[in-house]
């Protein structure tokens, strides 16, 4: 999980919202925020990081859309992209992952928030974790995050190996040091000229840190 910097939401959103009784439901240019949610997020699911498209994506509300007004739920500095989080032929909800196993429940971390990102943890076999007793719920529970059936940990960890293959590449010797940390840190960083950004990013981002912060040499 990464921030994720909210942008301008579609026109043709701010257009329906200002028509009298607008309603969630009754715009019908979803399709615009998808793929403007989709830009933001590097096509990535705001939760787990796995790839995903304007076919095979759910508009997330952050907080819960049962709790609030119509106006509200048109509010698009609540959305989130969010990957379907649900394989056919798995044990319905209790597989599902993101959005589709949080359904209503309400949760502290949020990709808007950077705040609430800094305790995130990863292990060398890809889970993800926090020493924060609510974010590591919202994770682990909520968000279902170290789904074993949708294999988000070897995913990560599969990550992990590659961004240390790729630092061996470009130093094969001595510590890596901050000119190729943060060399290597910007491709994670940042998007492809597709506008794509790299499935699992954040455990990249985060082990590249985690090397920043006791590196001494350039």
């Amino acid at each position: 999980m990464i921030y994720i910097k909210k942008g301008k939401e579609p026109d043709s959103l701010t257009k329906y919202k200002k028509q009298k009784f607008a309603y969630y439901d009754g715009y019908k240019e979803k399709d615009d925020v998808r793929e403007m949610l989709l830009k933001e997020q590097g096509y990535l699911c705001a939760y787990c990081m796995r790839r995903i498209d304007i076919n095979h994506m759910k508009i997330e509300h952050w907080f819960p859309e049962n709790e609030l007004s119509d106006i509200e739920r048109l509010d698009y500095r609540n959305m989130l992209g969010s990957c379907e989080g649900h394989i056919d032929g798995t044990n319905g909800k209790k597989d599902d992952t993101c959005d589709s196993h949080k359904s209503g429940d309400k949760i502290t971390v949020n990709p808007l928030d950077n705040s609430t990102l800094c305790s995130i943890k990863y292990n060398s076999e890809g889970k993800i974790y926090s020493d924060n007793n609510i974010i590591e719920n919202d994770i682990d529970v909520i968000l279902n995050l170290n789904s074993e059936k949708h294999l988000l940990k070897l995913n990560r960890k599969s990550m992990l190996k590659q961004v240390r293959e790729e630092l061996c590449k470009m130093q094969k010797r001595g510590i890596w040091g901050r000119n190729v940390l943060e060399k290597v840190k910007n491709k994670y960083i940042n998007a492809d000229e597709n506008g794509y950004k790299k499935e699992y990013a954040g455990v990249a981002i985060w082990y590249i840190d985690k090397k920043l912060n006791s590196v001494t040499i350039k």
